[in-house]
């Protein structure tokens, strides 16, 4: 279940997660969902891991090193627009598809 919005986290795809310094993992069913939380409850200081799900396998990625891609015409779950991927060609693939742009880790703490 998300840690934010309370949702089942169904398509792993979208899913995002973080680990605090005492070792608690924090998921969420979307990644503006764990942007969201980490700003309100202001613990970025207290996360020791970011971790996302990558868009085509699925499988967990080091959230920092990522490429993201931000589109309002991606279906995340809570309507973030993010996907995140481990191949920068891949995400440049499905920016140009859903006419998204390419963002680091650094630039989602500014949306």
């Amino acid at each position: 279940m998300c840690a934010s919005c309370k949702m089942a986290i169904s398509q792993k795809k979208y899913a995002a997660e973080f680990v605090d310094k005492d070792g608690t993992a924090y998921k969420f069913d979307d990644i503006g969902c764990m942007l969201r939380f980490v700003k309100e409850h202001g613990v970025k200081g207290q996360v020791e891991a970011y971790f996302v799900g990558d868009y085509n396998t699925h499988s967990w990625l080091d959230a920092r090193r990522a490429t993201y891609v931000k589109s309002s015409a991606l279906p995340s779950p809570m309507g973030s627009g993010l996907a995140a991927f481990k191949d920068r060609p891949e995400a440049e693939a499905l920016a140009a598809k859903y006419q998204g742009r390419l963002l680091g880790f650094d630039d989602l703490w500014g949306m």
